[in-house]
């Protein structure tokens, strides 16, 4: 018997262009980047939009996308978060070796491309000083060209410290070049768990909603931890990902090259994986992780957005 669902469990992938449209008005803004199609995909605009990700991905304008989901289900005091997926991802990759430093996953062909990964870093930074200047529930912010992330916190500890919130988050399609090939704009929802225990502290990660139809799921959790000499801090990823593949690419047969896939796929993951981590260490020592230009805030997207970071 498999588990029940949760409200944080109910997301299913729009299949027809009716449901995407309808899905994408319901979210749509200013900033909001609708799902693509072929003949958008080599226009002369999106053509210098990839280059521009290439090239310039710092003159790319940053985006604060406004939260329009209906989070009631998620402030009940009944509410159960399910960790239950990604927990078992993470007990399937304790099977599997490292196929890199640091690094290993599982690539699911029998689905567009489904992987399971798990990354891991030692960092020789006292665990109680990393801590202190990475805040747990921003850890998304390191994520690998995050263009923003608008957050609203329905639950908080008794210190203050956010333990149940929703993100919504856009970032620059990845790998950079996928842009190239008809690969679009991430827009996700997020619902994060966030945990505070003596010696870790863990963000669960569970896609809600996807409102230009980018992701397909992308389920994950980021821990902080002692390295086993107590010395340094454990940076720990997991995830279960799979995206639409881009549409160039399906159209010129390139995704039935189950090697080539997984080539560009372990490349894909080792690049973001190098990034993110490199990007918890630029926010303990007080760097900007930031992607982009700093976007201009005007009164209405400042009374239609939530805890901006």
């Amino acid at each position: 018997m498999g588990h029940p669902k949760k409200a944080a469990d109910i997301w299913e992938y729009p299949r027809t262009k009716e449901q995407r449209d309808s899905l994408y008005a319901k979210h749509a803004s200013d900033e909001a980047v609708p799902m693509g199609n072929l003949l958008s995909d080599i226009s002369p605009k999106a053509i210098f939009k990839a280059i521009q990700i290439m090239l310039s991905k710092g003159t790319i304008k940053q985006k604060l996308l406004p939260i329009a989901l209906d989070c009631s289900a998620f402030q009940k005091e009944d509410f159960e978060y399910s960790k239950a997926q990604i927990e078992e991802v993470v007990d399937n990759l304790k099977k599997v070796p490292f196929r890199e430093k640091g690094m290993k996953w599982i690539i699911d062909f029998n689905r567009e491309l489904r992987v399971q990964f798990y990354g891991e870093r030692i960092v020789n930074i006292p665990y109680e000083k990393m801590v202190e200047r990475v805040d747990i529930s921003r850890v998304g912010d390191c994520f690998r060209d995050v263009l923003g992330i608008n957050t609203e916190v329905f639950k908080r500890d008794e210190q203050g410290r956010p333990t149940l919130q929703i993100e919504r988050i856009a970032a620059l399609a990845q790998p950079n070049y996928s842009a190239f090939l008809g690969k679009d704009e991430l827009d996700v929802y997020k619902l994060e768990l966030q945990e505070y225990h003596d010696k870790k502290v863990i963000n669960w990660m569970k896609t809600v909603c996807s409102p230009n139809a980018s992701t397909v799921i992308d389920d994950s959790y980021f821990a902080l931890s002692p390295s086993d000499d107590g010395k340094g801090t454990k940076l720990e990823f997991a995830a279960l990902q799979e995206f639409p593949l881009p549409r160039i690419m399906v159209l010129f047969g390139l995704s039935k090259w189950k090697w080539y896939r997984e080539w560009l796929t372990r490349g894909a993951y080792r690049r973001f994986w190098n990034d993110t981590s490199g990007n918890v260490l630029k926010m303990y020592a007080g760097e900007s992780v930031a992607t982009g230009k700093p976007r201009t805030v005007d009164k209405t997207s400042r009374d239609n957005c939530s805890e901006a970071r």
